[in-house]
């Protein structure tokens, strides 16, 4: 017999509790009255008999085999896009600018062109509720990867602009709608630490970029072919094949996931509830509207190599003193995001982290207005980069937690005021 919780003041309850269960599994006759509640039929018993439907354990081990297949898979998803993104100052210092003749100004532009297509399609995450998302998540996976692999062939400073510009939009498909996909698989009080590992892997990229970008450079020094070349090539095209794998392994909702039983599968459903069943246009799709564009659209160089390098430092040196900051900056994501939901509490998180940033980004432009020496900015990088990270992970969570319901979350984050993970 599985044990739970029976309220104490409502013996209709444990009657009810009783007949659920026959040596651990879920009765026909329970099963009905439970997912009368999904379709939209009353039951007396619907919000007190749920969670008596299933053992902690049992919720335990879903959520467990979630965060191996899903939030981790998710995670590197976005360790994937962030490298794309920002290998560009690598690549710089590896001989971009010289092989392209690239003046400063085209530069900077070369960084402006995927930050105004990201922000200008933030709002193409809706498409999660039109589109499956294991379909839309393998098309935004194999559309940057392929972007950023044609990186490698720029011939001109016009080719790579275009190329960063869709690279943006890509990347703006996928990374904001995240959150709130996870929102429809985790509870409240689960779900900072799910963000915290997908936000944390981007100073995990940051730092592993910069580690293969100075083997790259290191080994590429006799190659005939140029090092930010191979750099493009070699973290773009990996994208192009996990695709395939998120098309497979990314379920469209909790009952649809292939690697839990088909009782796991009910338990998934069961604990979260009514509205969080599926982010799929079967649920949401029929609401969706285009004025929550218009609205989206209505409302409204921090570039660790080529910093380092302007410091004074050669370009190995620069590439390799990339990583502690991001490596220290992906451990201070998952302790802040874990505490934060132990405690319940998000907004003395926030606050320490901002000024935390604030700090270390003040660190950076004293010791720039004052000529110190370059290691007092290289030390600034640390707090800034852990204070952001951590800031921007428990706001994300914050957000979603403050919605009604997981549907709703997904309209107004999405098709209002997306939150940038970028």
């Amino acid at each position: 017999m599985v044990s739970a919780i029976v309220p104490k003041d409502s013996a209709q309850d444990f009657e009810l509790q009783s007949r659920c269960f026959s040596d651990g599994q879920l009765s026909d006759t329970a099963e009905k009255a439970v997912f009368q509640e999904f379709d939209g039929s009353p039951s007396r018993h619907a919000s007190t008999a749920s969670p008596a439907l299933f053992s902690s354990s049992e919720e335990q081990t879903v959520t467990r085999k979630f965060d191996r297949h899903l939030v981790l898979f998710i995670a590197l998803l976005y360790m994937l896009s962030f490298l794309d993104r920002s290998n560009i100052g690598n690549a710089k210092i590896a001989g971009m600018s010289d092989d392209l003749h690239l003046t400063s100004s085209q530069y900077e532009w070369l960084l402006w062109s995927f930050y105004i297509t990201y922000v200008l399609f933030e709002w193409m995450p809706i498409l999660y509720t039109i589109l499956s998302p294991s379909t839309y998540i393998a098309l935004c996976v194999l559309a940057w990867g392929t972007i950023a692999s044609l990186q490698a062939i720029a011939t001109s400073y016009a080719s790579l602009c275009v190329l960063r510009a869709l690279l943006g939009i890509s990347e703006a498909a996928f990374s904001p709608g995240v959150p709130v996909f996870l929102a429809f698989f985790y509870k409240r009080d689960e779900l900072a630490f799910r963000i915290g590992l997908f936000i944390s892997a981007a100073p995990l990229a940051t730092s592993f970029a910069s580690s293969l970008a100075w083997l790259i450079t290191r080994l590429s020094q006799d190659s005939p072919i140029a090092a930010w070349r191979m750099l493009f090539l070699v973290e773009g095209f990996p994208s192009v094949l996990i695709s395939v794998f998120a098309f497979h392994l990314i379920p469209n909702s909790p009952g649809e996931a292939k690697y839990l039983s088909k009782r796991e599968r009910r338990v998934a459903e069961l604990r979260l509830g009514e509205g969080k069943r599926t982010i799929s246009h079967e649920s949401c799709g029929r609401r969706f509207k285009w004025t929550e564009v218009w609205e989206t659209l209505r409302d409204p160089k921090f570039f660790l190599p080529t910093i380092i390098n302007d410091m004074g430092y050669s370009t190995l040196s620069s590439q390799a003193l990339c990583a502690p900051p991001y490596l220290v900056a992906f451990i201070a994501v998952l302790f802040t995001a874990f505490y934060s939901d132990k405690h319940k509490n998000r907004g003395m998180f926030i606050c320490f982290h901002a000024l935390l940033a604030s700090a270390g980004y003040a660190m950076i432009a004293i010791a720039g207005i004052f000529k110190a020496g370059p290691m007092w900015r290289y030390w600034g990088v640390y707090p800034a980069a852990s204070g952001f990270f951590s800031a921007v992970t428990l706001l994300i969570t914050w957000t979603i937690n403050n919605q009604v319901c997981a549907c709703a979350a997904g309209r107004r984050t999405m098709g209002r005021k997306l939150t940038c993970c970028g």
